[in-house]
């Protein structure tokens, strides 16, 4: 499937990536890791298994045997017709390497080396359960399988919803955890707060361009497990992101934005080339992805924000997560709910410069 998607869930509404086979969407969250990973697709584990390689190859010579008659006793007798030779690779034991393979299918995940330990679906979920806890507070928003289970994710919301001065939708923090089984990635958890009126993903310390605590990795190395009591900080991180976000929010909500700076905000945001510095078509394609913009701050996501420095930095989060063109589903699921995202810092510095030049 060109979308990647093997299988997930979503509670109660369909996901950012839109009506995909392989989508199941729930009534109530799942009560524990456990329970989600049935509809995440997630029941299997990668497992190690042995990789061989080829050291030479052994010729045995094979009689082709042609009946021509029959002896007293009645026995069949034969005569070598022709000799056929045969060439059987010989193998040996590769210890420096394994394939990591799919428990239910055999499908093989990736080969890596012998200092690599995988880190499985249902540990995943102990390291989410053993960050976040089980209390209530804690609900399975998402998770599945992409690429045929070379990634694997949840995301998990604390039930702590903010609510900010002048805009009528909820923000909540998120726990994110995605899992690679094919050797390219560690298992990272990542803090980020989502808007839920048009599902929008903030990290607030990649806004401002530092670094927080908010998101671990364990790397798939044997003594993993002794630092999951360092990924609890990761929670702490999360909360102090969130408190960030909302001292920023609150800034940009208090911080008048008028119809100017708006144009002004959107031609510096996506530029238009010079002239006769591209084709007609590029041209085209960015007057259209301007004109996208112009309209988000006119939607019902936007429009009671679309006022403040707030609403501008709303715009282009929703114009990034939802509208921006994307190679792939995976794609668009890291730059929106894992990896960095440097648009978002760029619509937070122009904001800014904007607001610093007046009208």
């Amino acid at each position: 499937m060109s979308h990647l998607v093997e299988k997930m869930f979503s509670v109660r509404q369909m996901p950012w990536m839109g009506l995909i086979d392989g989508v199941s969407v729930l009534g109530e969250y799942p009560g524990t890791w456990a329970e989600a990973r049935v509809p995440a697709g997630l029941q299997w584990e990668p497992i190690a298994d042995n990789v061989y390689r080829k050291t030479g190859t052994k010729r045995f010579e094979v009689p082709q045997l042609e009946p021509y008659g029959m002896d007293t006793n009645g026995d069949v007798l034969y005569k070598i017709r022709e000799v056929e030779v045969v060439e059987v690779p010989e193998i040996e034991h590769n210890a420096d390497h394994k394939h990591i393979v799919r428990s239910d299918t055999g499908k093989i995940l990736a080969v890596n080396g012998k200092g690599y330990t995988i880190i499985d679906n249902t540990e995943m979920g102990r390291i989410l359960e053993a960050v976040l806890g089980t209390s209530s507070n804690v609900k399975y928003e998402t998770a599945g399988c992409l690429d045929g289970g070379k990634m694997v994710w949840a995301l998990a919301m604390l039930d702590e919803p903010i609510q900010l001065p002048g805009d009528n939708s909820e923000t909540y923090p998120y726990m994110a955890i995605t899992n690679r089984h094919d050797g390219t990635g560690a298992c990272t958890l990542r803090a980020t707060a989502v808007r839920i009126v048009c599902a929008n993903t903030f990290a607030a310390s990649e806004a401002e361009g530092e670094r927080s605590g908010a998101t671990f990795s364990f790397r798939h190395s044997k003594n993993w497990k002794d630092h999951v009591e360092d990924a609890k900080l990761a929670v702490t991180g999360a909360r102090t992101q969130m408190q960030r976000y909302v001292e920023l929010a609150t800034d940009l909500l208090a911080t008048p934005f008028n119809e100017t700076q708006r144009e002004r905000f959107i031609t510096a945001f996506i530029p238009t080339p010079p002239a006769g510095a591209v084709t007609e078509r590029v041209m085209g394609n960015v007057i259209e992805s301007q004109d996208r913009l112009r309209k988000l701050f006119l939607s019902e996501t936007t429009i009671h924000v679309a006022h403040t420095a707030y609403g501008a930095f709303q715009a282009a989060g929703e114009y990034l997560d939802h509208l921006r063109g994307a190679r792939s589903v995976e794609t668009r699921f890291k730059r929106t709910m894992i990896s960095p995202e440097p648009g978002k810092a760029k619509a937070l510095k122009l904001v800014r410069e904007i607001v610093a030049a007046g009208v």
